[in-house]
């Protein structure tokens, strides 16, 4: 009996673990709703080197892949508040992309991949410039719901 005993103990203790780490969420365009506020941060490469650059945004994203928003960025001291709208795709493990064009008299297209964290109150992403773009940035950013009730 002891024997028997030992080994459930044993192979309960082993599948315990694999338990915990099982993906028991699919996520999809509805686990995004609501608004988000953000920061980013990061550099792109310019004719005179390395650009510093950072900000804060705001996205009200509808559940259904569309974004409006707007965000305020410093690049080497140089503020800009651009106003943007964009789309996004969610993938079921939670990752995905944003795509967003700015409104303002300078224009330009911008995308991002994305991972979803906290059951959608979360979202975490960087910069994906295509290749041969002229000054890829590098940029990350953490958004976050700004209201739980939503």
């Amino acid at each position: 009996m002891k024997g028997s005993a030992l080994l459930l103990m044993m192979t309960l203790c082993l599948a315990w673990p694999t338990a915990l780490w099982a993906d028991e969420h699919d996520c999809s365009l509805e686990t995004l709703r609501g608004a988000f506020g953000f920061t980013f941060t990061g550099t792109a490469k310019t004719a005179t080197g390395a650009s510093q650059r950072g900000g804060i945004g705001r996205y009200v994203i509808d559940g259904e892949g569309n974004i409006a928003g707007a965000i305020t960025s410093n690049a080497d001291g140089v503020v800009l508040r651009r106003p943007l709208i964009g789309t996004y795709i969610v993938e079921a493990d939670c990752t995905g992309s944003i795509a967003v064009d700015f409104l303002d008299a300078i224009g330009g297209h911008a995308t991002f991949d994305m991972v979803i964290d906290d059951d959608g109150k979360e979202i975490r992403t960087i910069s994906t410039p295509p290749p041969g773009a002229v000054n890829p940035a590098t940029l990350t950013a953490v958004l976050r719901k700004q209201f739980s009730r939503r």
